[in-house]
């Protein structure tokens, strides 16, 4: 089963990735992060990335769908989403824009379920942008990739919107989970 978390920074993918790393335990590997490893070697992030920046990411989203039995921090719609934004800025190639599309069409339908995790209030950690404009820029691309793209009917049916404090939020994720696991036994 591939499990991902997909939002913005600041949405609360890491603290549910932890309380799913607390109670599933050793049933799920966990990708705690696509991002930041990336920051960590020079790369520029956010609002400041570019080629180089989201050809290193989209390759990361390639390497994590081949995992089994995970859950994911981040998934290929968080990395066409800011290449997309990146690209509208200027800030990446239109060959670099085609091959998060093309990445993304060839890995979403791989995902089992998506939880897109709804904004909450910024903080900084010294590398995630604190942009309100851009958290909601991005925001926008994703709630139209998710909900209005022809191509997504597919994985509509396993897209979960996460809102409200953690324990509602962690509380749709273990029905999702459990449902997922019933309707694919036998």
């Amino acid at each position: 089963m591939r499990i991902s978390f997909t939002g913005t920074g600041c949405s609360g993918k890491s603290t549910l990735l932890r309380k799913c790393r607390q109670h599933y335990g050793d049933k799920f590997t966990y990708v705690t992060e696509v991002t930041r490893p990336i920051a960590r070697r020079g790369l520029s992030i956010n609002e400041d990335g570019n080629d180089e920046t989201q050809r290193a990411i989209i390759e990361a989203h390639i390497q994590n769908n081949s995992l089994d039995d995970v859950i994911m921090d981040r998934c290929i719609v968080d990395g066409y989403t800011y290449t997309n934004w990146l690209f509208g800025q200027g800030k990446v190639t239109e060959e670099t824009y085609q091959f998060a599309w093309a990445t993304f069409i060839e890995l979403i339908n791989n995902i089992d379920i998506i939880f897109f995790t709804c904004p909450v209030e910024m903080e900084s950690d010294g590398e995630r942008s604190t942009s309100v404009s851009f958290q909601k820029d991005i925001d926008d691309i994703m709630r139209n990739l998710l909900c209005l793209d022809p191509k997504s009917k597919a994985y509509k049916k396993r897209l979960v919107i996460l809102s409200g404090d953690v324990d509602k939020r962690f509380n749709d994720i273990k029905i999702a989970i459990q449902d997922h696991e019933h309707t694919t036994v036998g």
